[in-house]
């Protein structure tokens, strides 16, 4: 039984990516606007808390990240399932999802709770340390939550119900701002948290969006055909399939996060105006990622569903549109960043020194940000023909070896480093040969695809 849904993005690609994509790409604003408010009200309040934030945030989204992309693994797989109209598949693998959850959750808080060992090897200098520490510790509060709802996030993308999750993440956006200022302030009976009232804040608006998730679960009949109406517990064949792809995907994550995040850590020794500005342009271009990643994902769903349908001809043709609907917004982002550099970055702070820091990455940044959709695309489609170990070498050497190694001759080592210039232009070099060694791994495992069906067919 194949869904109205599957059909007609077989016969409409593009009309189908841009309805699955929007939704996501507004979900993942509204995510990333989290940050950015963050980062705005953190560079209001001073220079020392916003350096504190962007190293207590980098070390999150580092380890979130990582441990989010294996439960990312139940995307394709569930989007599979719902292409081949196995609805009841569909519950059976989320359910595993949640224990997947509750393991990394576990592991997770091992490293929010004792962060000091991270801040010794990267020298961040303790003053920043102390305020970091108190954001991982309140935000950490909220990881058990943030990961089991990334599981109803990924069964509702591979069901095309990305609407849903949308308005959760709305709603997560809705509360932080408030939250942010009665936690970083305080008042009533609440005392002054400082850097450490953002990671509380974002920890409740977490929880408070898990709830309202397995209300919509219980009560919405539209989830009665996925629902598992007996308690189910850890299957070890259906998690080892969700993490033998899963795994990879996380590792790819943290990879591809920390060669970003980590530069946070490693410019905090050059004090605060080099560490702000880079978390800054960082989250502009992290804002500006969410474009990719919204039609990465679209295509990762839209792909696996024709997939599991029999189709592999409708796939290739849903990730041919994907990527060219990515690198045409791609070149509209890069345009608005080169007009309105300054602008934008005024957004953030006035503080004229860590402005013109800021404007001296910006060209980078433009470069960074167009790479990184194509390699975005070519990476989220390899996951739905279920390709994820190989991806995972080709960003370890691209942007850990390249990237990260670069960044260190240039930003540290050089007799007149470059500090964060140097690795935005290692950055820029790694994203590069990412992109070349995903992009001709997913042309090999498309063709493979198509020949393996015909010669199935005869």
């Amino acid at each position: 039984m194949q869904s109205n849904d599957v059909e007609f993005a077989a016969n409409h690609p593009r009309r189908a990516l841009i309805r699955q994509a929007i939704p996501i790409l507004v979900g993942q604003l509204a995510v990333m606007a989290n940050g950015l408010v963050d980062s705005m009200m953190a560079g209001h309040a001073g220079s020392d808390v916003l350096a504190a934030m962007a190293v207590g945030s980098s070390v999150y989204i580092s380890l979130y990240v990582g441990l989010m992309g294996v439960i990312i693994g139940l995307t394709p797989i569930c989007s599979g399932h719902y292409g081949a109209g196995q609805y009841s598949e569909v519950g059976q693998d989320a359910a595993q999802g949640v224990w997947i959850a509750l393991l990394l959750s576990a592991l997770g808080l091992l490293v929010l709770f004792n962060p000091d060992f991270l801040f010794s090897l990267t020298g961040t200098p303790a003053s920043i340390a102390t305020e970091a520490k108190g954001y991982l510790t309140g935000i950490g509060v909220g990881l058990p939550a943030a990961l089991v709802f990334r599981v109803f996030y990924a069964m509702n993308q591979s069901i095309s119900r990305p609407g849903v999750v949308m308005a959760l993440q709305v709603l997560m956006l809705a509360l932080k701002v408030p939250l942010n200022v009665w936690f970083m302030k305080g008042g009533w009976g609440l005392p002054a948290l400082g850097a450490a009232g953002f990671g509380w804040a974002t920890a409740l608006t977490m929880w408070v969006v898990l709830g309202v998730s397995v209300a919509m679960w219980k009560i919405d009949a539209r989830y009665a055909p996925f629902r598992i109406h007996r308690w189910v517990g850890p299957d070890s064949k259906r998690l080892l399939n969700i993490l033998k792809l899963g795994l990879p995907i996380g590792g790819s994550y943290l990879i591809e996060v920390t060669s970003f995040t980590f530069i946070a850590l490693l410019v905090s020794r050059f004090g605060v105006n080099q560490v702000g500005s880079h978390q800054i342009v960082s989250n502009m271009a992290a804002v500006a990622y969410m474009m990719c990643l919204a039609m990465g994902n679209a295509t990762t769903v839209m792909a696996a569903q024709q997939l599991g349908a029999g189709a592999p001809r409708v796939a290739v043709a849903m990730v041919k549109r994907g990527l060219e609907l990515a690198m045409g917004i791609a070149t509209l982002v890069c345009l608005l960043f080169y007009f309105l550099d300054r602008p934008l970055i005024e957004m953030y702070t006035r503080d004229e020194t860590t402005i013109a820091v800021a404007l001296s990455l910006m060209p980078w940044v433009i470069a960074y940000h167009f790479i990184d959709a194509i390699q975005t695309v070519c990476s989220f489609s390899l996951r739905a023909y279920k390709v994820s170990g190989r991806p995972m070498l080709i960003y370890f050497i691209a942007l850990w070896v390249v990237g990260i190694g670069g960044g260190m001759w240039l930003g540290v080592w050089q007799p007149a480093p470059l500090q964060a210039k140097g690795f935005w232009m290692a950055s820029v070099a790694g994203l590069l040969l990412a992109a070349v060694g995903l992009g001709s791994l997913l042309l090999h495992t498309m063709r493979r695809s198509v020949t393996q069906t015909i010669q199935a067919a005869h």
